[in-house]
């Protein structure tokens, strides 16, 4: 196995209490199984990051990608529209597609929701999500709105249980309210295609989870109705960054042995095989 390798990536200035940072996307290079990491709202690949050398660990090929306007500063955020993340995710894809025999959506909280907007417009060959966002309730979105606006990575450190995961966890510290309006209708337009997912689907919540709802894993998990098959895995010992929280070890352990079982069939020589989805075009 090749060690490992991180292509693109690096911390340009970061200074804490000053948002002037410069995180680029990492690829780890492995087998001919890929893994799409896509970072949460606000946040960066360095969340994905452990989950993703995990994964490059066990032979797979991982791209942590970039999404359009985080990485930076949250002037940054200005402009952008849901749209504008999704094709960042969608680029990746193409990437990750063009390289590797199959390729794996791994989503963490808005990142989720853009896993599972990509597993129902394109090929891929299973979907992973956590913390993943479809709603959020009106009373605590109005809150949650106000304290993004005022201090988001205050709101996000306080959903980090393990100590030093929440001293070195980087998010902007404020985001423009036209980014908040975005993502809620992210959400709207993602929940309104979970019946059109057919692709095996695993999905984590964190039962604790102080800034996404809870209902919004089994709500999501209910409504992936025509997936080829489904698993739904409460997170106990985490906040809302379970990625990077006292669950990480666990969402690796039950990710890859998802990845293990939808790829059981091809190295097995078993009859059957993933579903061959027509790539199709964003709307």
């Amino acid at each position: 196995m090749p060690k490992l390798v991180i292509v693109s990536y690096n911390i340009g200035s970061f200074f804490l209490g000053v948002i002037t940072i410069g995180v680029k996307q990492f690829y780890l290079p492995g087998g001919s199984t890929g893994c799409l990491l896509i970072h949460g709202f606000a946040g960066s690949p360095l969340e994905m990051l452990p989950l993703g050398e995990y994964l490059h660990g066990q032979g797979l090929t991982v791209s942590g990608v970039l999404l359009n306007g985080h990485g930076t500063n949250p002037a940054d955020l200005r402009g952008k529209s849901c749209a504008d993340w999704i094709s960042s995710a969608a680029a990746g894809l193409a990437e990750l597609q063009s390289r590797c025999a199959h390729v794996f959506l791994i989503g963490f909280s808005m990142g989720g929701t853009i896993a599972l907007h990509l597993a129902a417009n394109y090929r891929a060959d299973g979907v992973v999500t956590v913390c993943a966002p479809v709603y959020l309730e009106l009373k605590l979105y109005l809150t949650r709105l106000l304290k993004c606006l005022l201090h988001c990575q205050g709101a996000t450190v306080h959903n980090i249980n393990d100590p030093w995961a929440r001293k070195t966890h980087f998010t902007y510290k404020i985001v423009p309210p036209e980014a908040l309006i975005q993502l809620v209708s992210l959400m709207r337009s993602v929940r309104s295609q979970l019946n059109r997912i057919t692709i095996p689907a695993l999905v984590f919540q964190a039962r604790h989870d102080g800034i996404v709802p809870c209902g919004n894993g089994p709500l999501i998990y209910g409504s992936l109705a025509n997936a080829a098959r489904k698993k739904f895995i409460w997170l106990n010992k985490s906040g809302h960054m379970a990625v990077i929280d006292y669950d990480k070890e666990l969402i690796m352990s039950e990710t890859k042995d998802f990845i293990d079982s939808v790829l059981d069939p091809y190295i097995s020589g078993a009859a059957g095989r993933t579903v061959n989805h027509r790539q199709r075009l964003l709307p």
